[in-house]
């Protein structure tokens, strides 16, 4: 009988293994995969999530990020970048392995290429089935295998279709030829309620493109082809391979993250931000404070998870609501959104600050309102004041 078992071992596992394994626990982590491993992501971190690690990450940085070149469909370019780091690029399989390196240092038994098949609540205890046929229990169970897995997909009934839809390539390119670091790349327009990127890292120029599943309609590879196609530091360069994944987004009515003796944690329980799609800050931070509420119930004698998800809609879900109603404006919008950062390059300074960890998310939301409609654009101040006031 292990204390914990944690299913998954991308940021969210990996950091919830290190957490529990940290504070004493016995924990055994499992992942279908074997690290290091491909992972398709944009692979930008912010830099707050230098303050939730108690260890060293710098090693895998791969550039660092001091604003974006941000263009409309592919053209009118503006350049905002600021004097502070906003982000860190990182290539996910050294990222991930890093993570679940530093999990196994710190004492969980680490299990790689053996996918849980069965998951049961016992009532006292949790049972855990690998596809090889061994049985495993605990008193509690992390849910981290994203948002296709087992866990929240079959256990808790999240809706796969609220998500955004995205296409990625990693595409080599030589720093001498195109100089492009420091900064990233971010197209508005291009696909519906959703935005284009391009995330320099040392060798490859990690490019992708998301939208929201609902509106895309199927046509994500049609859009990422015509973006890759039309930006100006793309033209030239050599797409290999494209892979297309989902990214589960937070909505509203999702399930709560707790289930008898199962917690879930990062993507697997939707716990992605749907402005900008964030999601490896959200799924370290959510897999150390699921880690923890496990623990205390260990400490204690208890078996009640309610603890997370009661820290969950204080600490997390009111700027996940904040990013969505900012997601609402921004994605519906894109040109008259693409119009502001024109005019008044001080906004997205301050979502930078947002992104650092330094103000919140509806506080920047709540700026652009007084900001717009103090300004004289008769049409923007009508949008904004029909989207605030209807919300």
């Amino acid at each position: 009988m292990h204390d914990a078992i944690v299913v998954g071992l991308g940021p969210a596992g990996s950091a919830a293994a290190y957490t529990l394994a940290s504070r004493g626990l016995d924990v055994i982590a499992f992942d279908k995969e074997t690290f290091p491993r491909y992972k398709s992501c944009g692979g930008c971190i912010s830099t707050k999530i230098e303050r939730i690690l108690d260890f060293d990450i710098s090693r895998v940085y791969e550039d660092t990020v001091y604003g974006a070149t941000f263009t409309y469909k592919s053209g009118r370019t503006t350049d905002i970048m600021s004097d502070r780091p906003v982000g860190h690029n990182v290539m996910r399989d050294r990222f991930d392995a890093l993570l679940v390196s530093k999990a196994g240092e710190a004492g969980s038994k680490i299990v790689e290429g053996c996918r849980i098949t069965e998951l049961r609540d016992e009532g006292s205890h949790v049972v855990a089935k690998c596809g090889t046929g061994q049985t495993y229990r605990a008193r509690f169970l992390v849910g981290a295998d994203g948002s296709s897995g087992l866990v929240g997909r079959e256990v808790f009934g999240l809706n796969p279709r609220e998500c955004a839809v995205s296409v990625t390539a990693e595409i080599p390119y030589r720093k001498e030829e195109l100089n492009v670091s420091g900064r990233l790349f971010i197209d508005f327009g291009s696909i519906p309620f959703g935005y284009g990127w391009i995330f320099p890292k040392k060798n490859f120029l990690s490019v992708g493109m998301a939208g929201d599943a609902a509106k895309v309609g199927g046509r994500v590879k049609d859009y990422f082809n015509a973006f890759v196609s039309s930006h100006e530091v793309l033209k030239g360069l050599k797409i290999k391979e494209k892979i297309g994944w989902t990214v589960p987004i937070f909505y509203n009515g999702a399930a709560p993250s707790v289930k008898g003796r199962v917690i879930l944690a990062g993507d697997t329980g939707h716990l992605v931000d749907p402005f900008i799609g964030e999601g490896i800050y959200y799924a370290i931070r959510t897999g150390e404070a699921a880690a923890n509420t496990v623990a205390e119930c260990v400490d204690m004698g208890k078996s009640d998870l309610g603890a997370y998800q009661e820290w969950l809609s204080k600490e997390i879900y009111p700027e996940f609501r904040a990013a969505e109603k900012l997601s609402d404006l921004v994605y519906n919008h894109p040109r008259l959104w693409y119009s502001i950062l024109e005019k008044d390059p001080l906004v997205m300074h301050k979502f930078y600050d947002v992104i650092r960890g330094e103000d919140n998310c509806d506080s920047f939301y709540n700026s652009i309102y007084q900001s717009v409609t103090s300004r004289p654009w008769k049409i923007l101040r009508r949008w904004v004041e029909s989207k605030f006031l209807a919300s």
